[in-house]
């Protein structure tokens, strides 16, 4: 059983702002959609949905099911600046494997926060049978890509032109894999790294 009583609880990034982090909830519908909105249109790409679709926002606030699914966001008075989750499964053979996937608002990027959102879902997947933890990129991703292999994490498998952009161009899908202890001590230091914590 999932113990998620810390939340909703407050942080401070290393440039002063403070922000809400908490499950994401129906209230939510409007933020996330508008979340989505301001984001580039090359990096909507990264989700396999078509995020500017109210429709599926709806979908995803309004029926949140814990037992497959952890979503959390970071606010800031009423916009959400990131949105982060943490995939698994309760049974199955791939229960030992967890995914995790989100992405930062970009006026709120180069503070920490995307840093801060994995250590809290490395924390949460530590409460279930978690023994791997995978990360899905596009290959264009590469500073996020840089970051992840500094952590500690390995491309495990590369899909070929498994993404297709906007205008219709095909991208690799790289898929890095780690250890979920190790990855969570060393989530842990680059947080007091870069000055993130919690309030």
């Amino acid at each position: 059983m999932l113990d998620l009583s810390d939340y909703p609880k407050t942080i401070q990034l290393n440039d002063g702002r403070e922000l809400v982090v908490r499950l994401l909830g129906p209230s939510d519908e409007k933020p996330l959609l508008e979340f989505m909105l301001s984001l580039p249109p090359e990096e909507r790409i990264r989700f396999r949905h078509d995020v500017t679709d109210p429709a599926v926002i709806r979908e995803w606030t309004h029926n949140v099911d814990l037992k497959n699914v952890v979503p959390l966001v970071a606010v800031q008075q009423d916009e959400i600046a990131a949105n982060w989750t943490l995939h698994f499964k309760e049974h199955g053979w791939t229960r030992h494997h967890s995914n995790i996937r989100g992405i930062v608002k970009p006026s709120f990027r180069g503070h920490g926060l995307a840093t801060y959102m994995v250590h809290e879902l490395l924390s949460i997947a530590g409460q279930l049978d978690v023994e791997n933890v995978l990360i899905q990129l596009v290959e264009t991703q590469k500073r996020e890509l840089k970051k992840y292999k500094e952590v500690g994490f390995e491309v495990a498998a590369v899909l070929k032109d498994w993404v297709k952009d906007l205008k219709g161009r095909h991208h690799d899908m790289v898929i890095l894999s780690m250890k979920l202890e190790p990855a969570w001590r060393k989530m842990e230091r680059m947080i007091l790294d870069y000055g993130t914590h919690g309030g």
